[in-house]
């Protein structure tokens, strides 16, 4: 690399190129900053001298100490030098390869191999797993300096859901939530056992990701500390440089720095990185967690109202605590963990250094000041977490009332309610400022005694332990060495600087754990209730039958640990059944009582279809593909069965609906539910449900996605005919013909009620199930539409089951049942057609024709009455 110098000799003095002088200067810089010669070292030989030089010079040896602390930082630099190319390459590296491999996998995709379901949002691997494709937006500036809005999508691996480990976590959460752990530990904490079960969340083994991201982040803060010892010493150089008035060595150690500047700012950054990146990672993992939960076939989404806690702030509010609850705790972990590590490590090291300058004596002073300051802090300490979990609650309460607002804005314009409205915002507005300034105004002492003691007393104390090596020194030898001691002082003083900030940060940490308690507490409870409405053996509410009495202590404790809430629903539900069928089913409110609540129906007894063959085809819930996409031709093979469910309001109708769709159980021991196949069975709400942000399509093919509508190979005009088959085909003319169908609008406002029920029929012909349940599915519809519409459906043989007040729609029905008497829960069952139907049918009529014959008293009293109006 560099060669001895040559000269050019002109006359009698000599001239040296530029080229040469740059050499010398090399060759100088290398012998003054490390004590290296360079002279005639080629370039293939010149990094192992150099790597072989400074890792000499750093090991403890007779050098001296300017080399030892120059020669650490030039190899520090170069060793996170060549981290950083080494990952960027590694990473570059791994980007290409999982392109390689993707592109790969997706030729060797066939119908029967890795993927069984490919839509254009995911796919769904063999082994359970998925991958997401979730859109974004990238955008890139054309020439012209305009935004061009370019479709990119980004894919998720999404690993298969275990359905055991959510069984085996809801007693890991239940025995916390009731204390059991108690007995069995010396020291007991409800937030250290809480904190333990959600880890196991948010780091499920040592070979996650988030393990590696936590190892990561240790690394980078040890690196940090010592780079702060480091820094320190080389402080203390650089002022006596300055002191002794040497140049040369100054401008050396300045450089060495700049040098040591750069690893120390790559690690700070790596250190906010992964703090925020661990943090974002929880979240994912803990929003998945309790996505799994939440949103399955058990209906946990819609089983919480029935939890013992769906009066607390947690669960009424839940979607506060999804999306903000969850936030706040993961930031506010991965906050604490980094402000208890940092200052935990760098008491380790600092202490170690410090004890060789200060004595055991002086370390040991400086730990019992922060003992008794961690005292005081603890003692002074406000209830934050209690005051953070009362923030969250008015917080979820004021946002979720500015939704109610939103979802019923039309109401409330009708009624003029402005002011009302008005007054409770205000109302949860001032709740929730009063509960944000209640924790500002509990931390001002705080804050106050903790700036006292930190910033100035611990400084000031600072100041004292690093004079004491320079006083006894200067005392025992009676000798002043300036040129030292202002060294020594120096990196004592820095040292005592950063173990003082130190201290304050493990002391802050105090609060913000005080925090971390009140968002962990909301977190568990959430999970606490996910967890035991999602499990089987959900009661409902129920609290269980009382214990037995017994004088047998073994069998009293026995009987203690078995779960008296596995008795409480006790009634049998058959699936896959060719029909519907009650029998024996006690319609019952869930609530505490369980069994012994509220009875709206006594052993209620039916079956639709009556007559049910297994090996007939008009049992058969196999569809014919051949008909799937020809809607002009019946459905179904043989005549379809109906039932009208015929009673007044709140006398169980309704109830009926929601056992067929198990969303309520069957108490009683000899009550049997039997119901067809998911496919085959279809629940209509008094209701309608409309997707918010969808497109008519989804409208139409609600609860079916519209990528899987495309990947089945259905094709907009089938929903174009479905639309003429329940007369909404006109809404297409809104715009130009079948792009309408991707019109994005907030369809339960901008369809009317008539036009929503319709959709409900539009939903039927799509899915064509077996059977369908109507809850007053045409109260909304005109007479002559309802017509059409019964008729549709007995023209397409479907069996239906529809649920009314009205009379009037005996003629479409078979069967009625009719609930006769409501507060004892009786009811009749009958054929249509029979001598008791039409004797019902004759009474209705009776009824109908004395409420005609006082049309004309009626038609007076209102003439009368608009003629007093007119005089008025």
């Amino acid at each position: 690399m560099v060669k001895s110098v040559t000269t050019v000799r002109t006359g009698a003095r000599t001239v040296t190129t530029a080229r040469d002088r740059l050499l010398n200067m090399v060759v100088n810089g290398h012998w003054h900053c490390i004590g290296l010669n360079v002279e005639g070292t080629t370039l293939r030989t010149y990094m192992r001298l150099l790597l072989k030089h400074l890792i000499q010079l750093s090991r403890p040896s007779e050098a001296s100490p300017g080399y030892r602390v120059r020669a650490r930082a030039l190899l520090l630099s170069l060793g996170l030098s060549s981290l950083m190319v080494v990952t960027s390459g590694g990473y570059g590296a791994y980007l290409i390869f999982s392109k390689i491999y993707s592109l790969y996998r997706k030729s060797q995709d066939k119908p029967y191999g890795r993927s069984l379901v490919r839509t254009k949002s995911q796919t769904d691997l063999r082994n359970g797993a998925r991958i997401m494709y979730i859109p974004e937006d990238v955008f890139q500036d054309r020439k012209e300096g305009e935004v061009q809005d370019v479709e990119a999508r980004k894919k998720i691996y999404i690993p298969r859901r275990d359905d055991d480990v959510y069984e085996h976590d809801q007693y890991l959460f239940k025995n916390v939530e009731q204390g059991r752990a108690k007995n069995s530990q010396l020291f007991y904490s409800r937030f250290m056992n809480q904190m333990n079960v959600l880890s196991k969340i948010l780091i499920p083994s040592l070979m996650d990701k988030n393990a590696m991201l936590l190892g990561l982040q240790i690394f980078f803060l040890v690196m940090r500390t010592w780079l702060s010892l480091f820094v320190a010493r080389l402080d203390g150089q650089i002022v006596r440089d300055i002191i002794a008035g040497r140049g040369r060595r100054f401008l050396l150690d300045l450089a060495c720095w700049f040098l040591i500047a750069l690893p120390a700012s790559y690690t700070n950054s790596a250190i906010k990185l992964l703090q925020r990146k661990l943090s974002l990672n929880f979240r994912v993992y803990l929003t998945r967690y309790i996505h799994d939960i939440y949103l399955d076939k058990r209906l946990a989404f819609y089983k919480l109202i029935f939890d013992d806690r769906a009066s607390s702030s947690v669960i009424k509010n839940i979607d506060n605590s999804i999306s903000n609850d969850v936030a706040r705790f993961c930031d506010a972990t991965c906050s604490v963990f980094a402000n208890i590590a940092k200052p935990v490590i760098d008491l380790c090291f600092f202490s170690v250094y410090l004890r060789d300058n200060l004595g055991t004596l002086g370390v040991a002073g400086i730990f019992v000041n922060y003992f008794i300051t961690g005292y005081l802090l603890k003692k002074f300490t406000p209830p934050l977490g209690k005051l953070a979990s009362s923030r969250s609650t008015a917080d979820g309460n004021y946002y979720n009332y500015h939704v109610n607002m939103i979802n019923n804005n039309e109401e409330i314009a009708f009624y003029q309610g402005t002011e009302v409205e008005k007054a409770k915002v205000m109302e949860l507005y001032d709740i929730l400022m009063d509960k944000i300034l209640a924790v500002d105004k509990s931390k001002f002492n705080y804050n106050m005694l903790e700036d006292y003691i930190l910033k100035y007393t611990w400084s000031g104390l600072g100041y004292v332990f690093a004079s004491i090596p320079i006083v006894v020194t200067t005392l025992s030898t009676g000798v002043n060495i300036e040129d030292a001691n202002m060294k020594e002082f120096i990196v004592n003083k820095r040292l005592m600087l950063s173990l003082a900030d130190a201290g304050s940060r493990l002391m802050q940490s105090i609060k913000d754990i005080s925090q971390l308690t009140g968002y962990t507490n909301r977190i568990f409870t959430l999970l606490c209730s996910l967890h035991k409405v999602h499990s089987s053996k959900f009661s409902y509410g129920a609290t269980g039958p009382p214990p037995t009495l017994t004088t047998d202590v073994s069998a009293r404790k026995d009987a203690s640990q078995i779960d008296v809430k596995r008795e409480i629903v006790q009634g049998t539900v058959q699936r896959n059944f060719n029909g519907v069928r009650f029998e024996n089913i006690d319609v019952i409110i869930p609530s505490v009582r369980a069994g012994e609540g509220i009875k709206l129906i006594k052993k209620l007894t039916f079956q639709v279809p009556p007559q049910i063959e297994p090996t007939s085809s008009a049992a058969n819930s196999v569809q014919d593909l051949k008909k799937m996409f020809d809607v002009s031709l019946p459905f179904f093979e043989g005549p379809g069965a109906s039932l009208l469910i015929l009673g007044p309001n709140s006398c169980g109708k309704s109830s009926i609906q929601r056992i067929i769709a198990e969303i309520w159980p069957v108490y009683n021991k000899n009550g049997l539910l039997s119901i067809p196949s998911e496919g085959n069975l279809f629940c209509v709400p008094q209701k309608p449900y409309f997707t918010r942000g969808g497109t008519l399509r989804d409208q139409i093919i609600y609860p079916m996605s519209s990528d899987e509508f495309f990947d089945r190979g259905f094709k907009d005009k089938h929903l174009v005919q479905i639309l003429g088959e329940v007369r909404l085909e006109y809404l297409l003319k809104r715009k130009k013909g079948w792009t309408y169908l991707d019109a994005v609008a907030d369809w339960k406002d901008v369809l009317s009620g008539g036009e929503k029920q319709r959709m409900n029929f539009a939903r039927i012909m799509f899915h064509k199930p077996r059977f369908v349940v109507l809850d007053e599915g045409t109260n909304a519809i005109s007479a002559d539409m309802e017509d059409y519409l019964f008729n549709l459906l007995k023209r397409y043989r479907f069996n239906f089951i529809s649920i009314s007040q009205r009379p009037s729609l005996i003629k479409y029905h078979d069967l009625l049942l009719e609930i006769t008497d409501t507060t004892a829960g009786s009811w009749q069952l009958q054929a249509l057609g029979t001598a008791e139907a039409i004797t019902s049918i004759d009474h209705e009529i009776d009824e109908l024709s004395k409420k005609m014959a006082n049309v004309a008293k009626w038609e007076l009293e209102r003439e009368e009455l608009q003629g007093k109006l007119a005089i008025i």
